[in-house]
């Protein structure tokens, strides 16, 4: 996984600190378990809801549902992500959780992970709670299965093409890319809520949860700015060209600017490829294994692809 390689780790932070203060994967998972354990092994607490038509669901406490947000316990929207109604249930949540977790962890930091995750929660019990209004059912949610969902929709967002190995049934082994495997994921869960709303095929799972907890992550990292048209030279050499004033020309006109004068390298052809990345390259990468790729500015990010960009271009040169 992308959280094990070498330029992913935190090398100057001591192991006895990354066991004392677990990451904020960690946290989720062990706040899973352990609600888990206290519901089934020392007493189940669960509330009775109603499902409509008069008809009511025995379920554990903190499920989210629309009589529960009416009695003013607005709580469950996010209590509900911590409720799990099985062991496999709660086990393919926090495989899910973990594996697709870790590495979006990584990229983005702790804090952005977690605002993902509640955020594409809160998402999934939204539009699964519109659908049963529409429909006229309104059945009590639980689980993290739209977090789940929803952080690994924002990793593929990241890195769309990444090969993955996925197990159908936790049997057979499908290789495909990560954006074409959450599409494939959605789609499923788009018809598989059809056809529970319509009664065709009832599977008690809120499908609908998983594809509002999908876009719950889609729509977080495109509001960090991720996942946008592919990044070329030639395209930020444009977009920095209608800026007022950028940090490599600082002083110069923007008149002057406009005059096709071709963009110079990254970095000057007297200057080794190894002083610039020691000086330039290196306080990025240690930025990002410090606080998450999140903590870079546009600058920085920019800076680093066109980094990649030159550096590739030069050894093809070379």
């Amino acid at each position: 996984m992308l959280h094990d390689r070498d330029y992913m780790r935190d090398s100057q932070s001591p192991r006895w600190k990354n066991i004392m203060l677990p990451d904020a994967v960690t946290v989720i998972i062990a706040v899973n378990v352990l609600v888990f354990v206290l519901q089934y092994f020392f007493g189940r607490f669960s509330d009775k809801v109603s499902i409509g038509g008069g008809n009511t669901e025995i379920v554990p406490w903190g499920a989210f549902s629309l009589q529960a947000l009416m009695e003013g316990r607005v709580w469950t929207l996010f209590t509900h992500m911590f409720v799990h109604g099985s062991l496999f249930h709660i086990l393919a949540n926090c495989l899910m959780i973990g594996f697709s977790g870790k590495a979006l962890q990584s990229m983005i930091g702790q804090r952005y992970f977690l605002m993902t995750y509640f955020f594409s929660g809160v998402a999934g019990a939204a539009l699964e709670l519109l659908v049963g209004l529409m429909v006229g059912e309104s059945h009590p949610m639980i689980g993290a299965s739209a977090c789940a969902m929803g952080i690994t929709t924002a990793l593929a967002v990241l890195i769309p093409q990444q090969m993955i190995t996925a197990l159908i049934a936790f049997v057979i082994p499908l290789n495909m890319r990560l954006g074409r495997m959450v599409l494939l994921f959605m789609g499923v869960s788009l018809v598989l809520g059809v056809l529970e709303v319509t009664h065709v095929w009832s599977t008690g799972i809120a499908h609908f949860a998983h594809v509002g907890g999908g876009l719950g992550g889609w729509i977080f990292m495109r509001f960090l700015g991720y996942g946008g048209s592919p990044i070329t030279s030639e395209r930020l050499w444009h977009e920095r060209q209608r800026r007022e004033e950028v940090p490599e020309y600082a002083g110069v006109k923007s008149r002057k600017r406009e005059q096709g004068v071709e963009p110079p390298d990254i970095y000057p052809a007297v200057d080794s490829k190894k002083d610039f990345i020691a000086r330039e390259i290196d306080p990025l990468l240690d930025k990002i294994v410090a606080h998450g790729f999140g903590s870079l500015s546009k600058e920085e990010r920019e800076l680093l692809e066109r980094a990649h960009i030159e550096i590739t271009s030069r050894e093809r040169k070379q």
